[in-house]
């Protein structure tokens, strides 16, 4: 999951876990993500499609039971529920992300986790670099070299490891933004660097 779907989901998971302490919160994830299984699409059809025909003539009274919706209704459901069952692991890789990012620290107070040690601030690489030009190297790199079960940990590695030529530190969010969509003048600057590299490579081939 990526884009502005993902944000819209991880938003979501923000809000509603905005109000809780951290064992709650890590109770609430847990169980999400437990539900994962118990709660698989096909198990939810028929749930989701009374859901879908309740909510379609809201505020509207129901015209009738859910089961009788018209063969235009049922064709429209089934097709979004067709992608809703293609896409339903990216909404569990999600949570088990957010989940992650909880233990790490990133979402909640560890102040009543006994069992968080403090850390010391990682000496960053520092580079050269812009961010749109880092991240389009790892881009570059993910496509067959770096495997990484979630993105995320992808941005949040780039933003704890490396700082750019403005910036000491770097937000995963940015290097997100800059990898999903390219700057032109990154990928300029990085074709150009490619090629040199191609030519050193055969250079050290020969020696």
């Amino acid at each position: 999951m990526e884009g502005p779907l993902l944000s819209e989901f991880v938003q979501t998971i923000y809000k509603r876990t905005q109000h809780l302490n951290n064992n709650e919160i890590n109770k609430y994830l847990t169980v999400s993500l437990s539900q994962f299984k118990t709660h698989s699409p096909k198990l939810r059809f028929e749930t989701m499609k009374e859901q879908y025909y309740r909510d379609y003539w809201f505020p509207n009274p129901e015209p009738d039971h859910y089961s009788k919706m018209s063969e235009y209704e049922s064709k429209y459901f089934g097709h979004v529920f067709k992608w809703y069952e293609k896409h339903f692991h990216l909404f569990q890789e999600a949570t088990e992300q957010a989940l992650q990012d909880f233990k790490k620290g990133y979402l909640g107070s560890f102040a009543d986790f006994s069992i968080q040690a403090q850390q010391e601030p990682k000496n960053k690489l520092k580079t050269n670099l812009t961010v749109k030009e880092i991240a389009y190297l790892f881009r570059a790199l993910y496509e067959g070299i770096i495997e990484a079960k979630h993105k995320t940990d992808i941005f949040n590695f780039i933003a704890e490891s490396f700082s750019s030529k403005q910036k000491e530190d770097v937000s995963a969010n940015s290097i997100k933004n800059a990898f999903d969509v390219p700057d032109f003048n990154a990928v300029d600057f990085w074709q150009e660097k490619f090629i040199h590299l191609m030519q050193r490579a055969k250079k050290d081939k020969e020696k």
